[in-house]
């Protein structure tokens, strides 16, 4: 039997492209880019706006790790680490370990900026992620004051301080839905406290993540989002402004080399834009570069990264108009065990119960086996064309459960089909329909297949000679091949017997006889063994037997 690519599932790889599911995906990732490119265009858009800036929650675009800040900002494509929680939770995919990244670092005197994100990858639901960013400035003098009415004087004095927090908590998911899309979605809770003073807001995002346009690009990842879809305040009239992205990256140079572009567009705000590059000098060292900016270019960033094991160590600074801004630091561990090779278990032990429903005749219960392997991993082509098969098969028939010839020709021929074995598939349906040929279902599945495969179209059944089946006309021609000397024909002929009927008597005996006068002995000596054990009447076979001691 044939196995899977790479995979001992125990079932064939049995073809099909896939080529309209990846262009029914290409397609979609085109609409959006076109999208969004009305939305950001100052041409087209009314969205375009001369005011950038003073927007609600403005902290959350300040990237999170050093490893994106070195980049210039320019992660939205990329996002292969725990920080996609924060860029795009649709490349969540790409991780397979748990993950947690932290960033802590001094902006400016009395303010920090804090990130943390933890992603917990499962084999069946997806990989779910969260993170906590956090904006603090402390410090600032709060004053108390009196008036005297009949002085009319305002005395003012001291009363401490207080500080301005700005805090998000996000919650993301990412899950592939087709071969090479993904989809990520978020939510974020984002409150603000001004001294005592405290106000809320909970917003939606929806992101997809495209992987490899083609046979010529599969490096190539292309990111698309909406962010604040919907927002709701609580305390505040202030609304976080919706937000288009777009993102692109790709690897070069063996995958040392990464460049990436990012397009950033609010609806009250200008494009703003983003590149940045990545490389691997050593495999424990890389070194960053990236520039971002609006009309021009705003600020500029390098950086360095370095990864031991488990242990990732990231640092960046940028340079803008005011000068070099403060340095940042952040770390990341992965750790847990790879969720791929569960995966890749859970499916073999599904796909395993299909192949064994199916061969059991019940066709139905092993399609949703496999529809349920394409739900835990719906990049799997090898799942896909299986279940492609079985939707053929069940077009038609549904079950082929008892214990009759017809049904067990049924049985095999699906099995075949699956396996990829067309004339096999095709011989055991006809074998099925001349068994019974009132069954319209077989006969059209048989012409369905037949079609598919450019092969003559069986014609309905006709008996020439009465009670002459097809396993009889295979034995006749069987044994007229042997007569003519086209011993190999022959041996076809019986095996396509056997494949229907495994213990046939009589065309284990002609294939003994093709053996023999083929010269091999050995052969025809074991084919002629198994004659006498299903059959101990054959006394010509037991003569033969004796002639080759």
């Amino acid at each position: 039997m044939k196995t899977i690519k790479n995979k001992n599932y125990g079932a064939s790889d049995y073809g099909g492209s896939g080529e309209s599911t990846l262009n029914s995906a290409n397609a979609m990732v085109y609409i959006f880019a076109l999208i969004l490119t009305l939305l950001v265009s100052p041409t087209f858009s009314p969205l375009f706006s001369k005011a950038t800036g003073g927007q609600p929650g403005q902290f959350l675009q300040w990237a999170a790790g050093a490893r994106s800040l070195g980049m210039g900002k320019a992660f939205y494509g990329v996002s292969d680490d725990a920080s996609a929680t924060y860029w795009n939770p649709a490349g969540l995919i790409q991780l397979d370990r748990n993950e947690i990244v932290a960033l802590h670092t001094n902006l400016w005197a009395g303010t920090s900026y804090d990130f943390i994100s933890f992603v917990y990858p499962t084999a069946r639901l997806g990989v779910f992620g969260a993170n906590i960013t956090k904006l603090r400035t402390d410090g600032f003098e709060k004053v108390e004051f009196s008036y005297n009415e009949t002085t009319q004087e305002i005395t003012f004095n001291p009363g401490g301080t207080f500080s301005d927090d700005q805090m998000a908590l996000t919650l993301a998911y990412g899950r592939k839905v087709m071969r090479n899309i993904s989809i990520g979605l978020a939510t974020k809770l984002l409150q603000r406290t001004l001294d005592v003073h405290t106000d809320n807001m909970i917003t939606f995002d929806i992101n997809l993540l495209q992987q490899g346009l083609n046979s010529h690009l599969p490096g190539l990842k292309l990111g698309f989002g909406i962010n604040n879809i919907l927002t709701q305040s609580f305390n505040t009239q202030d609304v976080l402004p919706m937000t288009f992205r777009f993102g692109a990256a790709h690897r070069f140079l063996r995958d040392k080399l990464t460049m990436a572009f990012d397009l950033t567009k609010g609806m009250k705000s200008n494009i703003n834009w983003a590149i940045g590059a990545e490389y691997w000098m050593m495999n424990f060292m890389a070194m960053r570069l990236g520039f971002d900016g609006e009309d021009a270019i705003r600020e500029s960033s390098m950086g360095l990264g370095f990864k031991y094991r488990d242990y990732g160590f990231d640092y960046a600074f940028a340079m803008h108009a005011m000068g070099i801004s403060a340095f940042r630091l952040s770390g990341s561990y992965k750790f847990g065990a790879s969720v791929v090779a569960a995966r890749d278990s859970t499916i073999r032990r599904i796909i395993h119960e299909g192949i064994e429903a199916y061969r059991r005749g019940n066709f139905l219960v092993a399609f949703s086996r496999l529809e349920k392997a394409f739900a835990v991993d719906p990049a799997n082509q090898d799942v896909q064309k299986m279940t492609r098969k079985l939707q053929t098969i069940i077009s038609y028939i549904t079950s082929a459960q008892k214990d009759t010839e017809e049904e067990g020709g049924i049985r095999k021929g699906v099995a075949a089909y699956m396996d990829d074995d067309i004339p096999g598939a095709v011989s055991a349906f006809k074998y099925a329909y001349y068994k019974n040929p009132q069954n319209a279902k077989v006969f059209q599945l048989l012409n369905a297949l037949e079609r598919g495969n450019n092969l003559p179209l069986t014609e309905s059944y006709k008996e020439d000679i009465v009670g002459f089946t097809i396993i009889d006309k295979k034995i006749y021609d069987a044994r007229q091949l042997v007569i003519e000397g086209k011993y190999d024909q022959s041996l076809l002929r019986c095996q396509e017997v056997l494949n229907l009927e495994p213990n046939n008597v009589t065309a284990l005996e002609i294939m003994g006889s093709a053996f023999f006068m083929m010269n091999q002995r050995d052969k025809a000596k074991e084919v002629w063994i198994k004659v006498l054990e299903l059959d101990p009447t054959r006394e010509m076979v037991r003569e033969f037997l004796e002639e080759l001691k």
